[in-house]
C-alpha cells in the first residue's frame, strides 16, 4: 500500500538538542489526521521535515510513494505554515498568480472558487499589507489547495478565522477528504481534533506519545471523557494542571472585600490631615 504520507524513524537535532525523535506517521488516502502536542513538543519540526523544508538528521519521508527530497514530491502536497510569511507589496491575487507559477501552473478556476467559498472575492486585489490575519490565513489556504494536491498539511489553520470563515474551512476540509484525498492539522483546538480529526498523534518533548482514533485511544484510556483530558495524561501535564488548580483555589479562596461605603479614602482622610 502506498500511504499519503510515510515517515519513518524520523529524527531531528541541533547539536545536543534534539527536537524530534523516532517520530513515525502513516497518512491514508481520505482521512483528516491530527497532530497534537505542546508547544515545543516537536510539532513544527516535523512538519517542516514533511514538507522539506528541514532536513532530518535520521529517518525518510515519502510523499505519494515519493522521497520528498525529489522535486517531483511538491506537486503533490500543498502546506500553509503557522506563521504568515506573505509578500506584503502583492495583492492577493498577484499572490496566488505567483504560487502557480512557480508549481508550472495557470491560475485556474478553483482559486477563485476558494476566495469566493471564505469571502476573499473581493479583497484580492488589495495588497496583502492591508489584510487582517484572517484574510492573510484564508489566502494562505487558498495557496495550500488551490493547485489541485493530493495532501494538503496545514500548521493552525483555524487561527485568527471568524467562526463563518472557520465553518468554511472545516467544509472544504471535509469535502478535500472524501473526494480520496489527505488531511493533516497540527492544532492546539483540542475540541475540533476530537470533533473533526479520522485520527490523531501526539507529541510530547519531541517523541510520539499516542496515536489512533480519538474513540480508539479514549477506549484505551478507560475513564477519561474526552480528548483534552488524554491529551493532558499521555504528555504528563495532567500533574502540573492539578498543582496549578491547587494554587488558584488558594489565591482566590476569599472573596474580594469591597470598600465600605461609609469609610473615608486614603485622599480622602489625608487631605483632612492636612
Amino acid at each position: 500500500m502506498i500511504f499519503s504520507v510515510d515517515a519513518r524513524g524520523v529524527g531531528k537535532r541541533y547539536g545536543k538538542r534534539v527536537a524530534l525523535s523516532d517520530f513515525s506517521l502513516r497518512l491514508e488516502a481520505g482521512k483528516i489526521y491530527g497532530l497534537l502536542g505542546p508547544n515545543g513538543s516537536g510539532k513544527t519540526t516535523g512538519l517542516h521535515i514533511l514538507t522539506g523544508l528541514l532536513t532530518p538528521t535520521e529517518g525518510s519521508v515519502l510523499i505519494g510513494g515519493v522521497p520528498i527530497t525529489e522535486k517531483r514530491s511538491r506537486d503533490l502536497y500543498g502546506f500553509a505554515p503557522d506563521d504568515l510569511p506573505l509578500p506584503v507589496a502583492l495583492t492577493g491575487r498577484e499572490y496566488l498568480e505567483f504560487h502557480h507559477a512557480m508549481r508550472r501552473r495557470k491560475d485556474g478556476p478553483r482559486a477563485r472558487d476558494l476566495a469566493d467559498l471564505f469571502g476573499l472575492a473581493d479583497d484580492l486585489d488589495k495588497q496583502v499589507g492591508q489584510y487582517s490575519h484572517g484574510m492573510r490565513r484564508k489566502l494562505q489556504v487558498i495557496a495550500a489547495l488551490s493547485h489541485e494536491p493530493q495532501i494538503v498539511i496545514l500548521d493552525e489553520p483555524f487561527r485568527g478565522l471568524d467562526p463563518d470563515a472557520a465553518a468554511a474551512l472545516r467544509d472544504v476540509l471535509t469535502g478535500f477528504s472524501r473526494s480520496g484525498r489527505t488531511v493533516l492539522i497540527a492544532t492546539h483546538d483540542l475540541l475540533r481534533a476530537e470533533r473533526d480529526c479520522d485520527e490523531v498523534t501526539i507529541l510530547a518533548n519531541g517523541r510520539v506519545v499516542a496515536t489512533g482514533s480519538p474513540q480508539a485511544l479514549l477506549a484505551q484510556h478507560g475513564g477519561i471523557p474526552n480528548l483534552e483530558g488524554l491529551f493532558m495524561s499521555v504528555t504528563g501535564l495532567d500533574g502540573a494542571s492539578e498543582r496549578r488548580k491547587s494554587r488558584i483555589a488558594g489565591l482566590f479562596s476569599s472573596p474580594a472585600t469591597a470598600p465600605s461605603a461609609t469609610a473615608p479614602s486614603a485622599t480622602a482622610a489625608s487631605e483632612g490631615e492636612s
